[in-house]
């Protein structure tokens, strides 16, 4: 009896069945918890009710209805049958017995009854075996626990729940390799075990690691048809999971997903294949907003590692004297890129960088002391002769607040110098995330020549654009705040 099954047992056998069952509760909600911590949990105040839920879970980001959670203390089939024909079909009912159900009754029948009323019957040993069952990859493990716990249906004892974790745990493996028998096994169970909407998002998981395994997509005969974008859990799966170090797989799953799906992401780390991600991504993603800020020291020591990491709606590089910090609008930014105040660099310093960086100035906002001159002409008015011409009229000491320039994708950026942020200028406006790094980080920070060597072998200082303009593949995007 694992710990879940433990203290559930023992909670059983305290004397106020009302203390019993509210400690079963505070139980179910800690390991339901543990399984996706987004997953929001909430206990009623009823005990013994046939129709009153003892538990209510909503998850965010999904369409569907609550769930509700009845706990039964019977392990009597036709006692539970009759349960199911009670509940209501639209809150999607789970029905937990606390106890083992006798080996004797007609499976079949209660599982065709329970999949009929679209509910998840599980015994207590079912349930200790989904949250608490050992796996070699605990990331894909929380993926079908969540999975079955959100949208499973039929019944499911601990023999069911064992093969259904191995047959995801082989479909995962085979489909990343490109087998067919495996994945397949692994659609079918999916299918068969889970309701529709949810079997989608598991069969859109399993055909993105089959496409990015580079195998046709033509000898899957279960392959979605409308293949949906991974959900959260799956992008924790891939990332946070055991390390896959093939870059060709990591160079096709970088078509498969963008930086808006990574930055919706919550609960990423620096993990190694996050690192394998960003390599292949540098040169087919876009990005729309970009900050600079000093880095940490630890960031500084050359034996540090360069590597990326993600925050609540930020993804942060860390760099050799700095840290890029990517995100979708400006005030998303962490408070030290987005709200301190740098200092302006000279307008000579930034002139001879804007051509070595291939950026056609369109528009710049100079100061000195008091006065401000700020000047909009055509791309490429703003030659050396001019800029000369603009710092003479405010005399020596001349610095540049900003200023709105074409890189070489031809998509007008603002680089805003007071707070080390680059954001692109049209609306739902990106350019190629290589691109904006680079001009970022070339424009707002000095470079040595040891720093510079060993941030070019992480990204790149060239890189050809793929594509630039309109991001198609971020809808709902808004313009990025300045």
């Amino acid at each position: 009896m694992n710990a879940v099954a433990s203290s559930i047992a023992e909670a059983l056998e305290a004397d106020d069945p009302y203390r019993s069952f509210a400690e079963i509760k505070q139980i179910l909600e800690q390991h339901l918890r543990q399984i996706n911590p987004q997953i929001r949990t909430r206990h009623t105040g009823y005990y013994n009710h046939t129709r009153m839920p003892d538990l209510v879970m909503r998850w965010p980001h999904d369409d569907l209805s609550d769930r509700y959670v009845y706990l039964r203390s019977t392990t009597d089939a036709d006692e539970l049958g009759f349960d199911i024909t009670c509940l209501a079909r639209q809150d999607r009912p789970i029905v937990l017995a606390l106890g083992a159900l006798r080996p004797s009754f007609d499976a079949r029948a209660l599982d065709s009854l329970a999949i009929e009323h679209h509910t998840l019957v599980l015994d207590l040993a079912a349930f200790s075996e989904l949250t608490s069952g050992e796996s070699a990859d605990a990331a894909l493990r929380r993926l079908i626990a969540n999975t079955v716990i959100e949208g499973g249906q039929g019944l499911l004892d601990e023999r069911s729940v064992s093969r259904l974790a191995r047959a995801m745990t082989t479909g995962a493996q085979a489909a990343r390799r490109g087998e067919r028998e495996g994945t397949e096994d692994a659609l079918a169970f999916a299918s068969n075990t889970l309701s529709p909407p949810i079997a989608r998002r598991l069969t859109a998981f399993l055909g993105t690691l089959w496409r990015a395994s580079g195998a046709p997509v033509a000898a899957l005969e279960r392959a979605p048809r409308y293949p949906q974008q991974l959900d959260e859990l799956s992008l924790d799966y891939l990332l946070e999971g055991q390390e896959i170090p093939d870059g060709d797989f990591w160079s096709r799953m970088a078509r498969e997903i963008n930086l808006t799906d990574l930055l919706q992401h919550g609960r990423i780390t620096a993990t190694d294949n996050l690192q394998h991600l960003m390599r292949a991504a540098l040169s087919s993603w876009n990005a729309r907003v970009c900050g600079v800020a000093p880095s940490s020291v630890a960031a500084r020591r050359d034996a540090a590692p360069l590597h990326w990491t993600k925050g609540e709606g930020v993804l942060s590089f860390d760099a050799p004297g700095f840290v890029l910090a990517l995100a979708q609008k400006v005030e998303h930014l962490t408070s030290s890129a987005a709200r301190a105040a740098y200092e302006l660099p000279a307008l000579d310093e930034v002139g001879n960088r804007l051509p070595l960086l291939g950026l056609s100035l369109k528009a710049i906002t100079l100061v000195n002391g008091g006065g401000k001159v700020a000047y909009e002409g055509e791309v490429g008015a703003l030659h050396g002769d001019r800029l000369r011409h603009l710092s003479e009229s405010l005399g020596p000491g001349t610095l540049v607040r900003n200023l709105e320039a074409l890189p070489p994708s031809g998509v007008p950026v603002r680089y805003n110098f007071s707070t080390r942020t680059a954001s692109v200028k049209p609306p739902r406006g990106s350019v190629p995330l290589l691109e904006l790094l680079n001009t970022s980080i070339r424009l707002f920070t000095g470079l040595s020549r040891e720093e510079e060597e060993r941030l070019v072998k992480v990204i790149p200082s060239g890189g050809h654009p793929l594509h630039a303009g309109i991001e198609h593949d971020m809808p709902g995007a808004e313009s990025p705040a300045d």
